[in-house]
């Protein structure tokens, strides 16, 4: 985990680096607004630690932000539930798509833009999800995938 930390800030201060000297040579300025660099730190399912990190992409000029975001599985209901901060966006403006593995969300609405990919902890169906958003909280809910199958099909032999 620690070697995990220390990846990340070194490649922070290499884009806080890079972005300075490309304002030094460009003549724009380098910050314009507030900087966002984040992380969050918790547990996995397995108990082993997991490391988030959210915040403004400094290189390049898209200017996209990865949000916060938390997986919740409920095996119970047989769910998978994100919840994903975006604040500054409306519904209108948000993008999903799925995989059985993973969920890429965007969204852009002014200076507000948000993309990340998630990789989910358990394998879902993709077609069963459903979303709503509410104050700048993006609620996604899929059904967690059987898990005997794994996807594979019988073919039958005509």
């Amino acid at each position: 985990m620690l070697e995990e930390l220390d990846r990340y800030f070194e490649e922070f201060e290499r884009s806080v680096e890079d972005a300075v000297k490309s304002s030094v040579n460009t003549g724009q300025k380098a910050f314009s607004k507030p900087v966002v660099a984040g992380m969050a730190m918790g547990f996995g399912p397995e108990g082993k630690p997991r490391i988030q990190f959210f915040g403004d992409n400094l290189i390049g000029p898209d200017g996209f932000r990865a949000p916060i975001y938390e997986q919740i599985i409920d095996e119970k209901e047989g769910n998978l539930k994100l919840l994903v901060e975006m604040p500054g966006v409306s519904k209108e403006d948000v993008q999903i798509s799925a995989l059985e593995d993973k969920v890429t969300l965007e969204a852009a609405k002014d200076e507000r833009k948000y993309r990340t990919e998630i990789d989910l902890q358990r394998d879902i169906d993709p077609d069963s999800g459903s979303a709503s958003f509410n104050n700048g909280l993006l609620e996604v809910v899929f059904k967690l995938r059987d898990n005997t199958n794994k996807g594979y099909r019988r073919v039958r032999v005509v």
